[in-house]
């Protein structure tokens, strides 16, 4: 349980350093920001629950497929910045939690 939550800070950290870096080239120009990190037990699957700024309901689900279409690529960015064993496969959701 701690590993996971240990992978999933760094992959969290490491992503959003890619997203702030790639931001100038993502489609509509949007702010991604992601709120949670969720790595499976056995390291096969990390779900990523990402916000959109400003928020447009009718562009994010076409945002979230971009994202999961180019998940591959995050994973081998990732793989390379990060000391794991095994490098999750990533899953892009959108956090439908209310703002606080």
């Amino acid at each position: 349980m701690f590993k996971n939550k240990k992978a999933a800070i760094l992959i969290k950290k490491k992503l959003s350093e890619i997203f702030n870096r790639e931001l100038i080239y993502f489609p509509y120009r949007k702010l991604i920001i992601i709120t949670k990190v969720i790595v499976i037990s056995d390291f096969s699957l990390a779900k990523i629950y990402i916000s959109f700024f400003p928020k447009e309901k009718e562009k994010e689900n076409n945002l979230i497929k971009i994202l999961n279409n180019k998940s591959k690529y995050y994973k081998k960015l990732l793989f390379k910045k990060l000391i794991l064993k095994k490098m999750p496969n990533i899953l892009f959701n959108i956090d439908d939690s209310p703002n606080i």
